[in-house]
């Protein structure tokens, strides 16, 4: 009892202490001048050849034509996160875009921050603001959803630290992604973890870059390791990186001419983890880390210098100034695209800092930034801290030691040293403690493998493979198609070539197209495991459970099926009832990874529905885990416990842009596996949006005809305006409702969207001539008019003016 009044005391300033470390996170209104824009184009994205000719690639999604040249003063959500040193603002209406990143103690944005919302055409779908860092997932180009609303939520954490995280559906791909900003209580750095989750069976397209901005002045110096660069064109070598041959350095923005083009800077040739820019008048810097392994790509891109670069600073903003944009990437450059596996979940940190005061960074760390220069005459040091430091610092020439000092900082504290001492930048090393070690030799880190950026043509079989695989991962399926069938001319048991037109007819939704060319392979090669997935598939969608699952058990002996089999296995023992199969076949596939979300998903279902409860609460906790967004974890949430307040807290999630697909994506989880009762439910709860009803009529129709035809007629009663279904799982939804209902015009242009969009255009076509002149709906014309432009160029006029 006597020690009480020693400990209590204690214990009090222990806990004022955590108080005063811990990092705020707050939800907030605030007002910025906005130049919206408006004007959602009804007619399908795939009508477009203009901004990136994705047209289908884009599809579902669909482009927003008017932008206002007009400002007014507008209320934003914002999410404002805080500590010490930094202070971060997030915008979930933005595409979840963190729009600033402000260093407290000189007021200085390191991230640009642009104080106007002023969107123009730039993007995908058209509106775009410069500013923030922006998180493109998917497909070359800025993402889709950077100018709409996302799923976000916040968390604070026991650590202190604080977090937001943003994301939502690719629609394209189905694949989820995710952001989690987290602001720590005692640090000048802010990290990004990226969860990015395929939970489809097929490879997605996989590409990420984080678009981030900085000021542009002339005092500005790019730091990317690196000793060559190249742009968009793969057609042109890569070239010298930062030296040009007339002795300017492209590193310097100074350096910059107008006669030099603007546009992407991919600088690679170093194994780097660090990187970013210093203002030498301001004496202020931005930078960036990450693993290598991880984060390889670096990139910065400017406008031109001339008069078609400058105008985009007034189209951009009112008084912010000119920006540019440093880039960091999955791969090495935006032309590339590789596979997404299928059932694969990806995760991947970076940081982001400001400093100060000490020279452009050679080196940092997450601890710290430090700054080295050997004139030949001194050394001159500074070291910018981004945590609390106490370390050592030495300094050696060609290996001998010529100085030693402690740091001591807090963060944002800076060092500075200027050393006398004769020796070059290649002799230079310099040691901080345990932090890190950097050497100013320039074979450090040098690579040796090559880097060759190169176009495929079609002069070997190879070269058109490797141009149709380029197509595929990139989303151009019909190129891909194409190419593979080329190759299967010139080879016909070309093994590759005959396993990708399988997986390409698969997503087409050509189901026995898909299976005679996997069939052709498993002839040719009966073990082959890319063979034997992809017949798997086929013949499951095709209802033959046996095949697929003998074809799926093959495909599991590769470890690059392994995990996905595994979770095919598992879905299709649910769907037999099958339940301890099922439950060991999805422990099985997060055995060999453990971050699969699809076998957790799975077994939280089964949990559910055999009746053990906490075992199914466990589950989707560990999802929650893994993905804070997770609709579908809540939605089983709620089936647990169907009361209002689950119902409320599952619906309350839903803030993205087109709320009615995360719906549609929860209910074709369940008919998938063939839980159609689930299906409902989950629709039951939706927006009263067209094709959510024409999917709970076609669900009802055998449990319950009259309530199913009600539904039937309420759904074709509702507006097509921005309906634009595109899952593969709704083509027996609308091909049912237009046997059902053949008056129903709606249901065959639906029909004709999901095969236009799978690039099945004559049965398109052939749908929408079906409808015959009872639609009363502008763009049915419109899509009927570019349809059938190429085979009847003066028809497709006349039903243009009829639209």
């Amino acid at each position: 009892m006597r020690r009480l009044p020693i400990v209590l005391p204690l214990a009090l300033l222990a806990a004022a202490l955590l108080q005063a470390q811990k990092a705020s996170i707050q939800e907030e209104k605030q007002v910025y001048k906005t130049y919206p824009y408006s004007g959602p184009d009804p007619t399908p994205i795939m009508t477009r050849s203009s901004m990136w000719a994705r047209g289908g690639s884009l599809y579902p999604y669909y482009f927003f034509d008017e932008l206002s040249y007009e400002g007014s003063n507008r209320e934003w959500n914002i999410i404002r996160l805080e500590n010490a040193y930094l202070k971060l603002l997030v915008s979930p209406s933005e595409g979840g875009k963190l729009i600033a990143a402000i260093e407290k103690s000189t007021g200085k944005d390191f991230i640009y921050f642009n104080k106007v919302r002023k969107f123009r055409h730039i993007a995908h779908r058209g509106p775009w603001t410069s500013g923030g860092i922006e998180w493109n997932f998917g497909l070359v180009g800025h993402t889709p959803a950077t100018a709409s609303p996302v799923d976000y939520a916040i968390r604070n954490h026991p650590d202190g630290s604080v977090t937001c995280v943003v994301g939502t559906m690719d629609l394209p791909s189905r694949t989820e992604w995710r952001v989690s900003i987290t602001l720590p209580p005692d640090k000048a750095h802010f990290v990004t973890e990226a969860l990015w989750y395929n939970p489809q069976p097929l490879d997605q397209s996989y590409y990420v870059w984080m678009n981030a901005a900085a000021k542009l002045s002339q005092d500005l110096e790019f730091i990317l390791p690196g000793t060559k660069h190249i742009g968009h064109n793969y057609a042109e070598p890569s070239e010298p990186w930062p030296m040009l041959p007339d002795g300017r350095s492209l590193a310097l923005y100074k350096d910059h001419r107008e006669a030099d083009e603007g546009g992407s800077y991919f600088v690679h040739g170093k194994l780097q983890e660090s990187n970013g820019a210093y203002w030498h008048d301001s004496k202020f810097g931005y930078g960036h880390w990450a693993l290598h392994e991880e984060v390889p790509g670096q990139k910065f891109f400017r406008w031109p210098l001339s008069r078609a670069g400058a105008i985009w600073e007034n189209l951009l903003t009112d008084s912010d100034g000119p920006y540019y944009e440093p880039q960091s990437g999955r791969l090495l450059d935006q032309n590339d695209h590789e596979f997404f596996a299928p059932y694969t979940t990806d995760r991947w940190r970076e940081y982001w800092f400001p400093y100060k005061e000490i020279g452009p960074l050679v080196k940092a760390t997450p601890d710290g930034v430090l700054h080295a220069r050997a004139t030949g005459k001194e050394v001159v040091l500074g070291f910018s801290a981004l945590r609390r430091v106490d370390e050592e610092i030495a300094v050696f020439n060609g290996g001998k030691e010529i100085f030693r000092e402690r740091l001591r900082l807090e963060p944002m504290g800076v060092w500075r040293k200027t050393i006398a001492a004769a020796m070059d930048q290649r002799a230079l090393r310099v040691e901080v403690g345990r932090l890190f070690a950097y050497s100013g030799d320039p074979e450090d880190g040098l690579l040796k493998r090559p880097f060759t950026f190169r176009n495929y043509g079609e002069e070997s079989l190879e070269d058109l493979y490797q141009s149709g695989e380029r197509a595929e991962k990139s989303r151009d399926y019909r190129t891909a198609l194409a190419r593979y069938q080329e190759c299967l001319k010139r080879d016909p048991n070309n093994l590759r070539a005959l396993t990708r037109a399988a997986a390409v007819y698969y997503r087409r939704a050509e189901y026995p197209k898909a299976l005679e060319h996997a069939r052709k392979a498993l002839d040719f090669a009966m073990y082959d495991p890319d063979a034997n997935y992809f017949y798997g598939l086929v013949a499951r969608r095709m209802g033959d459970l046996t095949d697929a699952k003998e074809t799926m058990g093959w495909a599991a002996r590769s470890m690059k099926y392994r995990s996905s089999a595994y979770t095919q296995f598992a879905e299709i023992y649910l769907m037999e009832g099958d339940f301890a199969r099922a439950e060991e076949y999805a422990k099985r596939s997060l055995d060999y990874d453990a971050r699969n979300i699809k076998p957790l998903q799975v077994l939280s279902t089964l949990y559910r529905r055999t009746g053990k409860p906490e075992k199914a609460r466990e589950t989707l906790a560990r999802i929650v885990e893994l993905d804070p967004l997770s609709h579908l974890a809540r939605f089983e949430t709620h089936l647990l416990k169907p009361d209002s307040a689950s119902l409320t807290a599952f619906r309350s999630m839903i803030r993205n842009e087109m709320p009615h697909e995360s719906y549609l994506e929860i209910a074709s989880y369940y008919v998938n596996l063939g839980l159609e009762e689930d299906a409902l439910k989950a629709l039951e709860t939706a927006p009263d949006q067209a094709e959510v009803r024409y999917w709970q009529a076609y669900l009802l129709r055998k449990r319950s005809p009259a309530e199913s035809m009600a539904a039937l007629r309420k759904a074709s009663s509702l507006s097509p305006y921005l309906v634009f279904p595109f899952r593969q799982e709704a083509i027996p939804v609308f091909e049912w409702a237009r046997q059902t209902l053949p008056a129903d015009w709606r249901a065959k242009y639906y029909l004709a969207l999901i095969k236009w969009g799978l690039g099945r255009e004559d049965e398109a076509r052939a749908h929408l001539a079906e409808a015959g002149n009872a639609p009363d709906y502008a763009a049915f014309y419109a899509c009927r008019a570019y349809l059938s432009q190429a085979n009847d160029f003066a028809g497709a006029v006349a039903e243009n003016a009829r639209g």
